[in-house]
């Protein structure tokens, strides 16, 4: 029976009840009043007769913490009553209180003098310190459980910034294309104008001799030097020996090295005519016939590149095109040439349907590929592209003969901001394989990436055939 909490505090208020003696160590408080502050020594026991009360606690900050709420039959200061340290908590009077303040020096006393007591006090205060026990263990579960969710909301929190970061960096991308798109686009029309003035020039040019009689000396010499194809230096040197016995009268060797490299028509008619037209003004046709044929080619190379230019650095609007994928990895090809021109590239470009894409999207994956091998080749290094199709899919295949991936990051090239080119002059953000993957993904692809047997990476693009 004085296991109950209740039963033993009606035994005590009926032993105070009989006792003057503790009557008068019976104390009231208000409602609001404190009857005792965070920090100070306590010289009293109470033990809650009636009302209720309340343990607070202030943090260092100075923020407040409720800790237990007291009501009858519970010891107020128990802790710090026993061991002597200061309070950890403030007691407030939540509703009219009446206790029986036990003073430290007198509390052996008190239990001496009613042995009636000391047992039901002794199983009270065992109740309280079970009633703290309970309420510590609960309040580190609800800690733990806080923490729980704290760690959760801050794993959440870190994900949710480096999605934004890499949405930042996305972004900062796709800014730079455009403005990147504008440049090009731009420039390309500058040149445009230029190159087509050129082309326009040597077929005027041309039209000059149009007059002439085919079997006119100087007609014939303008033409071979417009049909005049490279030759070898070696080949060069070994014709101007021969030139040099067929026309011993040539003193000059520029002469003599551009005789070497006349077709055998010109070296006739330069035979049959020294003597009627002057040997200069011939070998001077035969010149400008040349520098015509390589305006000509050089030319047509701008426009063309120009022409590259402009497909590669198109701005995609939403709106998707029927396009053929192997057009953009020849603009590509062209664009980067001056990062290829040390490279041996091959291209096996096997005819594919058209499917439904973004041509500028595509370019951005080929492009990222391939400067990525450039970057991991030396000259003389080697590229191949390859492309063919199934019923449903178009696949592009990107192989080099460099030093391959290292296989502890195979797993992660197509991680968002994740890369090895951070120092040096070499340097990434680590979007170029993210942001290649994204596109392909978009479209319904994959994109995979593996070391070659002997050497070398390869790059495995499918590309789903759909129409718009």
């Amino acid at each position: 029976m004085l296991n109950d909490r209740k039963v033993i505090l009606r035994f005590i208020q009926r032993a105070i009840r009989e006792s003057e003696e503790l009557q008068e160590h019976v104390v009231s408080f208000k409602k609001g009043d404190i009857i005792f502050n965070q920090g100070e020594s306590l010289h009293y026991l109470y033990l809650l007769l009636k009302g209720k009360a309340k343990l607070n606690h202030t943090r260092t900050d100075g923020s407040s913490l409720d800790l237990l709420k007291l009501i009858p039959g519970h010891f107020v200061g128990l802790l710090s009553f026993t061991t002597g340290n200061p309070s950890l908590t403030s007691c407030i009077v939540q509703a009219d209180v009446q206790a029986l303040r036990i003073e430290q020096n007198e509390f052996e006393q008190y239990v001496n003098d009613n042995p009636r007591l000391r047992h039901p006090l002794q199983q009270l205060m065992m109740s309280n310190m079970a009633d703290r026990f309970l309420k510590n263990l609960e309040l580190e579960s609800e800690m733990s459980a806080l923490n729980k969710k704290l760690e959760k909301e801050r794993e959440d929190l870190k994900e949710a910034y480096e999605q934004l970061e890499q949405s930042y960096q996305k972004i900062i991308h796709q800014e730079k294309m455009a403005t990147l798109g504008e440049l090009v686009a731009g420039f390309a029309h500058e040149v445009n104008n230029p190159a087509a003035a050129l082309i326009r020039s040597a077929e005027a040019l041309k039209e000059n001799f149009k007059d002439l009689s085919i079997s006119e000396p100087l007609a014939v010499m303008f033409k071979n030097g417009l049909e005049a194809g490279p030759i070898s230096s070696s080949e060069v040197r070994r014709k101007m020996l021969e030139v040099q016995k067929r026309f011993p009268y040539v003193e000059d060797r520029a002469a003599t090295r551009k005789l070497a490299q006349m077709q055998e028509e010109a070296l006739a008619v330069i035979d049959s005519n020294r003597k009627k037209i002057p040997i200069t003004q011939l070998l001077q046709q035969f010149e400008a016939g040349k520098l015509i044929h390589n305006i000509q080619l050089a030319s047509a190379r701008i426009a063309n590149l120009v022409k590259s230019l402009k497909s590669y650095s198109r701005q995609d609007n939403n709106q998707a095109d029927m396009i053929d994928v192997r057009t953009g990895i020849k603009d590509t090809v062209l664009v980067l040439t001056n990062r290829l021109k040390f490279l041996d590239v091959n291209l096996e470009l096997n005819e594919v349907p058209e499917t439904c894409a973004r041509m500028g999207e595509l370019n951005q994956v080929w492009t990222n590929i391939l400067v990525n091998a450039c970057d991991a080749l030396t000259d003389g290094g080697q590229i191949s592209i390859k492309t063919w199709n199934d019923k449903k899919s178009i696949f592009v295949k990107i192989s080099d003969n460099g030093p391959g991936i290292p296989v502890d990051i195979l797993d992660r090239i197509f991680e968002p901001n994740y890369t090895t080119k951070n120092q040096g002059a070499k340097f990434g953000l680590g979007l170029g394989l993210a942001i290649s993957n994204q596109v392909v993904g978009k479209l319904g692809g994959t994109i995979e990436a593996k070391n070659n047997e002997v050497k070398g990476a390869t790059f495995l693009i499918s590309i789903p055939i759909t129409k718009c």
